[in-house]
């Protein structure tokens, strides 16, 4: 969202910024409370959580729960699969529950079979209360730069001396390395290289040591 501006000067930079961050804030709960009212609170009352039910019944019902003791079930969907669902932590094996805060389809199929609210196993990051305390603040707009107040005994603020380096300008943020590549090349790490005179792996054909042309036995070859 910040790529075209970045280039901008600071004080531009941060009033576009600003803008943006104002009118998502406005479009997100605009977008909150339309949906919420006329869609999640039919299903789920007050959780605010985008459920297929069509879809989420088909396969629920396919598994089979099993009370264990306590608030644990065994839950078997089909040859081979068997999860544990635990009511009281929330948690089941397939760490789906776990992960989103939404029940996964095992157990669905205990709180089926218990005939219980499935919005009572809902995290309550996904409830309609979290939803309006996140959205209950706004960015305040603010007035032009024609309109911001003088102070005659403050300095000008300048900017750098522009030093363009070489080449083409850098738009995309630098990754660190434990950060996934959003690229779509495929990466060359860990392959091995190839020379494409000798075919001898180990280096490239810069730095390649032998004679363009050469005759070399194919038993020789890896």
């Amino acid at each position: 969202m910040i790529l075209e501006t970045r280039g901008k000067p600071i004080l531009t930079m941060m009033e576009t910024i600003r803008t943006k961050i104002m009118l998502l804030i406005v479009k997100k709960k605009e977008e909150f409370f339309f949906y919420n009212i006329h869609v999640v609170t039919t299903f789920l009352g007050g959780a605010c959580v985008i459920v297929c039910f069509n879809q989420a019944c088909s396969l629920f019902l396919r598994c089979v729960p099993s009370h264990a003791g306590g608030d644990k079930y065994q839950v078997e969907c089909g040859p081979g699969s068997q999860h544990v669902v635990d009511l009281v932590q929330n948690s089941c094996s397939c760490r789906n529950w776990d992960l989103t805060g939404i029940p996964c389809i095992h157990a669905l199929a205990v709180i089926h079979v218990k005939n219980e609210f499935l919005e009572t196993y809902v995290q309550t990051w996904h409830t309609k209360q979290t939803q309006i305390q996140i959205y209950s603040n706004f960015v305040s707009p603010v007035r032009g730069p024609k309109q911001w107040a003088y102070l005659s005994n403050m300095l000008p603020i300048l900017p750098h001396p522009l030093r363009r380096p070489p080449g083409r300008p850098i738009k995309v943020r630098r990754k660190e390395p434990d950060e996934p590549q959003t690229t779509e090349r495929l990466s060359k790490r860990g392959v091995e290289m190839r020379c494409s005179k000798c075919k001898i792996i180990g280096h490239n054909k810069r730095s390649c040591k032998g004679e363009v042309g050469q005759n070399i036995p194919v038993s020789n070859l890896p």
